[in-house]
């Protein structure tokens, strides 16, 4: 059997190792904060998400590089190999926090759909056949009056 010398085990573990672990823990962190900032925007302000997307998807970028580009001016030897490592981790790190956010909002918008035909008043079926013009049907909308008077 072989003694094991874990003092150079230990001084074997460099700093680009390190930060295989340490950076997409960080990014995800920064991610987790990200995506909640947007949710409160979107919930706050619900006419910026569609026009704005660009800068949702920018900012979600430089979250995942900048920490990257960072760990690459403070780590000497850091070869490119290493660095491409981080990047990917990074955004895969980055990407997690986001995906779970919008599974989220995508299963609350399914619930409130359900809710929304579960609340109608008529059928799909007797909405369909009624002959009469859309502009004269009354109470179709949630909180709609009748146009006439």
């Amino acid at each position: 059997m072989q003694a094991v010398n874990y003092t150079t085990t230990i001084d074997t573990v460099t700093d680009a190792d390190h930060l295989a672990v340490q950076l997409p823990l960080q990014v995800i962190g920064l991610s987790t904060m990200y995506a909640a900032a947007l949710q409160f925007i979107q919930r706050r302000y619900p006419t910026l998400a569609p026009d704005h997307l660009w800068a949702e998807v920018a900012g979600g970028v430089v979250l995942s590089l900048a920490p990257v580009a960072v760990a690459a001016r403070r780590v000497r030897g850091l070869d490119w190999r290493h660095y491409e490592e981080l990047v990917w981790r990074s955004f895969v790190a980055a990407g997690i926090p986001i995906i779970l956010w919008q599974l989220g909002e995508s299963v609350l918008r399914r619930r409130e759909a359900e809710e929304y035909l579960r609340r109608t008043r008529r059928s799909v079926v007797e909405y369909a056949d009624d002959p009469t013009p859309l502009a004269n049907r009354t109470g179709d909308r949630e909180g709609g009056t009748d146009p006439r008077g």
